[in-house]
């Protein structure tokens, strides 16, 4: 079931897709999704204005030129005007969105961090944060006579919040460089002394802090992203298995499907073919 925000008209502005520079900051449209089936969601021109998503349960799939990523449940990604995307999630996907335009929003973004763009915000899911987007959303459906200025406060709020979020949860990791790193470039090889490097730890004392943090080793960290990739590249390409392999960083086709069954189950294959609808 899709819940999305009616579209009002005005003269000087299509609220489906524009750029204006009438305002600061205008929130065109805004509003919440939950997914029945699985979906698809393409656009391969891009959109004339930034697109912020805010993941509230599942995960989706983005793909775009050069970046392909899952996107987890609390955190919020945002896509430039006139860049080409596509996305994709399933039943268990729920997400709220604001579209959104103004003179003001490039300088506000880079003030807030969001500096380098497609800009992906992990952050751990945050019932506040969610009570302020829905807040947004009621406000825009009022559509009163100060909607407008409201919304681009709120939507302001709510992107410092995104962004200080982002900050507390990584500078409460003591591994915060070598896990952004990680994340950066978890199909690549990576070895374990230059990760202890970033840390200034010894190899063993990086093992361990590492998982205590987060209840892996360092390789089992990268292969669960590794896999998470491989998942979403088997369900929304057509890319073949060795391709998938050896882009999610496994040169030898036969090792990766090896590491897929054992940690998943099935074979690549089989997890495709169940994923076909």
């Amino acid at each position: 079931m899709a819940r999305v925000t009616r579209n009002i008209s005005l003269d000087w502005l299509s609220f489906n897709s524009k750029s204006s520079f009438d305002y600061p900051i205008l929130v065109n449209t805004t509003g919440y999704y939950e997914a029945v089936y699985s979906f698809e969601s393409y656009n391969p021109l891009g959109r004339d204005d930034y697109y912020l998503i805010y993941v509230v349960e599942g995960e989706l799939f983005l793909d775009m030129p050069n970046f392909t990523r899952a996107i987890g449940k609390g955190t919020a990604f945002i896509i430039p005007p006139k860049h080409m995307y596509k996305y994709s999630g399933n039943s268990s996907t729920r997400y709220l969105f604001a579209h959104f335009t103004g003179s003001y929003v490039v300088g506000f973004l880079k003030e807030c961090g969001f500096d380098t763009l497609p800009c992906i915000l992990e952050n751990d899911f945050s019932k506040e944060l969610y009570g302020k987007f829905y807040l947004m959303i009621d406000t825009f459906l009022r559509n009163d006579r100060l909607s407008t200025q409201k919304c681009a406060c709120m939507l302001q709020e709510i992107l410092i919040s995104i962004y200080e979020g982002s900050l507390d949860k990584a500078d409460s990791s003591p591994l915060k460089t070598s896990l952004k790193y990680i994340h950066g470039f978890f199909t690549d090889k990576i070895s374990i002394p230059y990760l202890a490097g970033l840390e200034n730890l010894s190899n063993s004392r990086y093992v361990t802090v590492f998982k205590s943090q987060t209840g892996k080793s360092p390789n089992e960290y990268i292969i669960e992203l590794r896999l998470q990739l491989a998942k979403g590249l088997l369900n929304n390409t057509n890319m073949s298995i060795k391709q998938i392999s050896q882009r999610v960083g496994y040169t030898d086709q036969y090792f990766f499907s090896r590491i897929f069954k054992k940690h998943l189950g099935i074979s690549p294959q089989k997890y495709r073919e169940h994923s076909l609808p």
